[in-house]
């Protein structure tokens, strides 16, 4: 059966280990996906150092010849629409990357948290994804309001102005629009 939006979204999380060949599977150590409604993606990422080298993250010219953590994390952060991370600095600002000049390539968002957030959220996601091992195995967000990282979901990337209106017909949610100012632009 195919799944359909519902308010009450499911959500999955896979630990990204699971998910690679097992020769590269360790440099995956710390990376989850969260799933919501079976289609929309967001990637936890452990934190990784912002310098000329690594931003914007850039795919690799193959990137089946991943050979480090950092080049595995990089490469996750490309290829995500939305992402969250910890950085100190940058705590509490979302940092947007964009890859052309056209219109047709959609945004990478990149949410910061600090360090202590994010080893909260990852004990929560990995908590999580032991005891929904199955790919196909979810929880409604109504059943899983208490994790740290639900809450974070709910109340800073899909009230994001950046996430994509097409995800918030998937969560049957609509975009709520603020006189206030939203966060902070890095």
């Amino acid at each position: 059966m195919k799944p359909s939006p519902h308010y009450d979204f499911s959500i999955s999380v896979r630990c990204q280990t699971r998910e690679e060949e097992p020769e590269v599977a360790a440099l995956y150590q710390g990376i989850f996906d969260v799933i919501l409604n079976h289609t929309v993606s967001v990637m936890f990422v452990p934190e990784f150092e912002i310098n000329s080298q690594s931003w914007p993250p850039m795919l690799l010219e193959n990137v089946d010849d991943i050979s480090t953590e950092l080049e595995a994390r990089l490469v996750t952060v490309a290829l995500s629409r939305y992402t969250v991370t910890p950085n100190s600095l940058l705590a509490g600002k979302e940092k947007i990357i964009h890859y052309d000049d056209s219109n047709s390539s959609p945004l990478r968002v990149i949410f910061f948290v600090t360090p202590e957030d994010f080893n909260i959220f990852s004990m929560e996601l990995s908590m999580f994804a032991e005891q929904i091992p199955s790919l196909h195995d979810s929880r409604k967000v109504s059943e899983t309001q208490n994790f740290n990282f639900i809450q974070f979901i709910l109340a800073r990337i899909i009230t994001s102005n950046y996430f994509a209106e097409k995800d918030l017909q998937i969560l049957r949610r609509t975009r709520v629009y603020s006189r206030y100012k939203l966060l902070e632009q890095v």
